[in-house]
């Protein structure tokens, strides 16, 4: 018998969840079912307190088995990956290990990324940065310059095609 999510009328996917705990026991993580749900992890979401991640909703999706429910969701994407979920739990359970596996989930099902991140993703590979669009480099819709913030040139790598070889094989290797 699986559980059916009544606001959306979605099942449980039982084997997408053991798929996941599996992965996260491979790489030596704590699986989501030992996360009770004191919501420490989401008190301390930097994404939380700008687009409403919920780190501890998530855990209780993926404990439940709604992995396509989330695979599905633009939520997954929002992630910045600071870690703080993963410091926080007094469960040492780590839902930013859970995002990066339901992220590549999406991936691996030809889910759509958002076009921001995929450009994101495009500038690092090209320039070996990341430049942010340039409505989210300004402020009170004027434009800031590093020297602005007091931060130092940017420094691009010397040899971009290197600096890509680099990465490209980093992004192949196994966990």
């Amino acid at each position: 018998m699986t559980i059916t999510n009544l606001t959306t009328m979605g099942e449980s996917e039982e084997e997408l969840r053991d798929k996941i705990r599996a992965q996260l026991e491979r790489i030596g993580e704590n699986i989501p079912d030992m996360c009770y749900q004191c919501g420490k992890c989401t008190s301390g979401c930097e994404a939380m307190k700008l687009l409403e991640l919920e780190p501890h909703n998530i855990m209780a999706m993926v404990k439940t088995g709604f992995i396509e429910e989330l695979i599905n969701s633009e939520i997954i994407w929002t992630c910045v990956t600071c870690f703080k979920c993963k410091e926080r739990c007094p469960q040492k359970v780590a839902p930013v290990e859970v995002l990066f596996l339901l992220k590549n989930q999406a991936v691996a099902q030809g889910k759509e990324i958002p076009v921001n991140l995929s450009n994101m993703f495009q500038n690092v590979l090209t320039q070996g940065v990341v430049q942010m669009p340039l409505e989210t480099r300004t402020r009170a819709g004027e434009g800031v310059k590093r020297e602005d913030l007091n931060l130092p040139e940017l420094q691009l790598p010397k040899d971009p095609a290197k600096f890509q070889n680099v990465l490209m094989k980093l992004a192949m290797e196994e966990v």
